[in-house]
């Protein structure tokens, strides 16, 4: 509090005193006559007091003095003892004067009988209030600033006779409390700063304020920085891409990665990553002549249609550029050279349009392969003509090298392919049984192997399976690289081997799947198993060419249920024991062949019922027994095979052009109503059991169709030589074109 003195027993308030001449102002302690300050308190007071005062007026200076040292830091103690030397000289001038107009100034007390008091001067021109009055016990006595020793000794020392006086303190050692005039009050008493105690520190001296100005100068450079970086990786508009460096690797020898063009980041290479790549397949791990990076590069660089990730078309083009690509389209027969070969440079891509020879002989204009043409338009590529939508691919005999891309299953509109007569090795891609709308596969005349694959079954609009001729199929193809590849070997390759074609229970119980089939086209591979029961199931199909594979076992009963059956091909496999009783139920069936099996029995009296048939060949029924190695050993036999006669029913068989039933124990004799199947081309009964004469019925027929139409012999056989050379012949014929030797099976032109 300002100017107050304050003791727990008595509150005395020094206040300056007003309407006075000469007032100087608020007053401290140390400004107060001694007589002012002292004469009213006990004698017994003034000691005590007086000591106690001097030891906390000498604290007090050392603590100002270390104030006026931190806050004034430029003030040494030379500069304070200066001061001090200048106001003891204009002390000693002025003291007489100061004194005389202060008690001329003075009042004195007047204390009431409540104990309050009212503003009286005294004579060392002070005041004194007596608030409240309480006994003293010396406690909480809390003085007001008092000025310097040597500064108090100087002011009121100037007056030599008043030796009580002397460096501030009386005779009786109490300390005196001086005024200041207003002369000296622009110079700075620095023992007379007033002490506050409820004065604070500056604010930048607070340590709390410090520590949270850290904290906020932290949080804004920290809210600062994220939105810079926010703001500049928004303003890039793409990801950052980081790269490890393991620099505790050898260095290798591969090429540092090309910058990535726009086209590399269209989403062109991610899309077909998602949408047509196969078996888990990404471009990054594929090397340079990998056809499916080829292919990708085309579309990316090569391709002038410049196709973006979301053209409707870019699958289907990307699928035929591999197909290109992985079947050598440079040594294609036709439209698949894309290249012009100048004196000093090949240019790829440039070649657009192209001529292919038609069946009747007139020049078709059709567009290369990888040409800027729509891929409609490349020759062999069927569209539909209202969406551009690929349906169709018919590339038969072009000389096509290689294996399926299995990527060829993500034409997902695609009906049919004809990639027959080419040179394809390799095995069929599984992935073509997700092929939802593929109604035809001919793949015959070529030289593919392995099984084909149980998830073919899936593709159930399937309509015609055709990958026959497969096992040792001869045909060569000239690659662009200058090799030959031949189909007769494994892959093209003589030092491969021979190539079996396709193998495994194709024919097996999942064939029903198969519930549009029409034509099932086999033969001429290695496919092993048995003809399952389930292919009864195959109402629909019409063509069953199994011929030529290593097929075991009966023919089922169910297949007689197959009523829309024309051909039956079953012939050159390992098939035993007869017919179906019922077979007369398949009264389509036109063309039924089963000659070099181990079939025997009797004919269906059912049999005959057939009144489509066409053609039957029952010739050549094998013998086979197992020798001591486990091998099976098989040979022609007329004395196995089919017996019995033939039925004069025969003659319902108005569209017979061929009956071959050589090698076979038939016995009986020729009826005469076979002489009623007027297309009868082909007749061979030699090496059988049938005797008698030929009846002219049949011998009339050699005037319509039963005659060699090439000038060749051989449309008529039948053991009409003689038996072993010297006995009569089986059978008497006058219009046979070749009579054999039944015992020794020599034929001889009669012609």
């Amino acid at each position: 509090m300002e100017g107050e003195y304050y003791n727990a027993s008595t509150a005395v308030h020094f206040m300056p005193a007003r309407d006075m001449p000469g007032q100087v102002g608020r007053k401290t302690l140390t400004q107060m006559s001694p007589r002012g300050c002292f004469r009213f308190l006990p004698p017994s007071f003034k000691q005590p007091l007086a000591n106690t005062a001097s030891i906390y007026l000498l604290l007090l200076t050392l603590e100002q003095q270390l104030q006026w040292k931190l806050f004034n830091p430029s003030s040494t103690m030379a500069d304070e003892d200066n001061k001090r030397k200048k106001k003891r000289k204009s002390g000693k001038k002025k003291s007489s004067s100061r004194r005389s107009n202060t008690e001329e100034e003075s009042a004195g007390l007047v204390i009431t009988g409540d104990g309050e008091a009212e503003y009286v001067p005294d004579g060392d021109g002070g005041a004194l209030v007596v608030v409240d009055q309480e006994p003293f016990n010396g406690e909480d006595m809390s003085p007001a600033p008092v000025p310097e020793p040597e500064a108090m000794a100087a002011e009121v020392g100037g007056d030599e006779e008043e030796g009580q006086q002397q460096n501030g303190f009386t005779e009786d050692g109490l300390a005196v409390a001086m005024a200041v005039d207003a002369g000296a009050e622009d110079d700075y008493v620095y023992a007379a700063i007033e002490y506050d105690p409820d004065a604070k520190p500056p604010l930048h001296r607070n340590r709390r304020f410090r520590v949270y100005t850290c904290l906020a100068i932290v949080l804004v450079v920290a809210a600062v920085a994220v939105t810079v970086i926010y703001v500049t990786k928004g303003a890039k508009g793409v990801d950052e891409q980081f790269t490890d460096i393991n620099v505790n690797t050898l260095p290798t020898f591969e090429p540092t990665p090309s910058p990535l063009s726009d086209r590399e980041q269209s989403g062109i290479i991610e899309q077909i990553e998602a949408g047509v790549l196969q078996r888990g397949a990404v471009f990054a791990n594929m090397t340079v002549d990998d056809p499916r990076k080829m292919a990708l590069e085309w579309i990316l660089h090569y391709d002038q249609l410049q196709l973006n990730s979301d053209d409707v078309n870019l699958y289907q083009r990307y699928i035929l550029a591999l197909l290109a690509f992985s079947l050598d389209s440079l040594a294609w027969y036709y439209c698949g050279n894309h290249r012009m070969v100048n004196a000093n440079e090949t240019v790829d891509f440039v070649q657009e349009d192209c001529d292919v020879l038609s069946s009747t002989g007139l020049l078709e204009s059709h567009k290369v392969w990888l040409s800027s043409a729509e891929e409609c338009d490349w020759y062999g590529v069927k569209c539909s003509a209202n969406d551009g939508v690929l349906r169709g691919l018919e590339l038969m005999g072009n000389d096509l090298i290689g294996e399926i891309p299995p990527e060829i299953s993500q034409l997902r509109f695609l009906q049919y392919i004809a990639f027959n007569g080419n040179c394809l090795y390799g095995t069929l891609p599984p992935e073509m049984g997700s092929m939802p709308n593929l109604l035809s596969l001919e793949l015959q005349g070529n030289g593919m192997s392995g099984a084909i694959p149980e998830e073919l079954n899936n593709a159930d609009k399937l309509q015609l399976l055709n990958g026959a001729l497969q096992y040792q199929y001869p045909y060569q193809c000239a690659a662009s690289d200058g090799r030959i590849v031949n189909t007769i070997f494994s892959k093209g390759n003589p030092e491969n081997g021979y190539n079996w074609g396709f193998m495994g229970d194709t024919v097996g119980d999942n064939v029903n799947k198969w519930k549009s089939m029409k034509g099932l086209h086999l033969f001429d591979n290695s496919i092993t198993g048995t003809l399952s029961p389930a292919l009864g199931d195959l109402k629909y199909l019409v063509f069953l060419r199994v011929h030529n594979n290593a097929i075991q076992g009966l023919i089922p009963n169910e297949i007689v249920k197959l009523d829309k059956l024309r051909e039956l091909y079953l012939y050159q496999n390992g098939i035993f024991g007869d017919f179906p009783p019922d077979i007369g139920l398949m009264e389509d069936l036109q063309d039924l062949r089963v000659h070099e099996n181990e079939m025997w029995g009797y004919l269906p009296d059912t049999f005959w019922k057939l009144t489509k048939m066409k053609k039957l060949w029952l010739q050549d029924t094998l013998e086979c027994e197992q020798d001591e190695a486990d091998e099976w050993k098989c040979m022609r036999s007329r004395d196995k095979g089919f017996q019995g006669s033939i039925s004069p029913e025969i003659g319902n068989w108005k569209k017979l052009s061929q009956l071959l039933l050589n090698n076979n124990p038939f016995t009986g004799v020729l009826p005469a109503e076979l002489g009623l199947c007027k297309e009868l081309s082909r007749l061979h009964v030699h090496q059988t059991f049938i005797t008698g004469v030929v009846p002219p019925e049949i011998c009339l027929l050699r005037d319509e169709e039963l005659f060699d139409h090439t000038g060749q012999v051989g449309v008529f056989y039948a053991d009409c030589r003689p038996n072993n050379m010297t006995e009569d012949p089986f059978i008497s014929c006058d219009c046979c074109s070749d009579c054999c030797d039944h015992t020794h099976g020599v034929c001889v032109s009669d012609d």
